[in-house]
């Protein structure tokens, strides 16, 4: 698949090309190491066309979570088969 490459603002500087922390005094700023001074960044990516099929899954469940603390993993019981959700159905 073909990659596709966009300029877009500088999420470390804000499309100044500088920038400015906790470490710089008052009135100095030092050239943005995000973009090199440019105020753009390069963000590259591949369009999506359609859900790639992935294999040994036999059932889809939920996620509890991404934090650790309050649990990751499957949630509960309920669940779909992964033919139900190749063909777009989601886990209730």
């Amino acid at each position: 698949m073909a990659r596709i490459t966009i300029e877009a603002v500088c999420r470390d500087c804000d499309g100044t090309g500088l920038y400015v922390g906790f470490a710089e005094p008052k009135g100095v700023a030092v050239v943005c190491l995000g973009c090199d001074g440019t105020g753009c960044e390069k963000i590259r990516y591949v369009p999506f066309k359609k859900r790639k099929a992935k294999r040994g899954i036999q059932r889809v469940q939920r996620a509890r979570g991404t934090f650790i603390a309050t649990g990751v993993g499957p949630d509960g019981k309920s669940y779909i088969t992964y033919a139900e959700f190749a063909k777009g159905k989601m886990p209730p």
